[in-house]
């Protein structure tokens, strides 16, 4: 990970989890979750906060799986990314 990265991926989980914040919970502690696209890797995935629920619990994205995500929240990751970039002015 290069240092231009792992400052990025501290101000995105200063943030807070993407969702909770889209859903109105306000700040929660997050993980860093890895947008994968066409079997990408995970070195090169955008990023966006999750909490441990909505991250890799039964109600997250990778419990439900990226459609059952989207169709339990009305919101997609890359929606989430593009909220998360706009706050980081990015």
């Amino acid at each position: 990970m290069t240092k231009t990265e792992k400052e990025l991926y501290g101000k995105i989980a200063r943030l807070g989890c993407s969702l909770c914040r889209h859903l109105g919970y306000g700040e929660t502690p997050c993980e860093i979750h890895h947008i994968r696209r066409f079997g990408g890797k995970r070195k090169n995935a955008e990023v966006i906060g999750l909490c441990p629920e909505h991250h890799r619990g039964n109600t997250g994205v990778h419990g439900l799986g990226r459609k059952g995500f989207e169709i339990s929240y009305g919101i997609d990751e890359q929606t989430l990314l593009l909220q998360t970039m706009e706050l980081l002015k990015l």
